[in-house]
């Protein structure tokens, strides 16, 4: 396209190009996938699997996290990363506490001379 008056070209969107919408996120606002399998493992440690999706999460969201502050990774997935890293430590943590207490448990029970069988 060229200037009506002066014959210049008009720099601008290529012929058949829509204009870009304001508002429109770009590319680099998204968040990354490590840190929805973080946040997604995190939940799965405190429902169900406790260190065994635990200790992943606690390791993908430190992944995300480092990604994040290189740069390498779009920020907007930081507090994915970050509830999958703590979710990930304070599930694995307290479901190890929950097995120890558990088998000291049965231990003082199997130890009873006067229980009934």
């Amino acid at each position: 396209m060229f200037c009506l008056n002066c014959a210049a070209p008009l720099s601008g969107p290529p012929a058949g190009a829509a204009p870009p919408v304001i508002g429109q996120p770009t590319a680099a606002a998204g968040t990354g996938q490590k840190a929805t399998i973080a946040l997604v493992l995190a939940i799965a440690a405190l429902v169900c699997c406790g260190p065994f999706a635990g200790i992943p999460a606690a390791i993908v969201g430190w992944m995300e996290l480092d990604a994040i502050n290189k740069g390498t990774s779009p920020a907007g997935g930081k507090w994915m990363a970050q509830v999958g890293l703590w979710g990930g430590i304070i599930t694995s943590v307290l479901h190890i506490i929950g097995y120890i207490i558990w088998i000291l448990l049965s231990m003082m029970a199997a130890s009873n001379p006067y229980a009934y069988y």
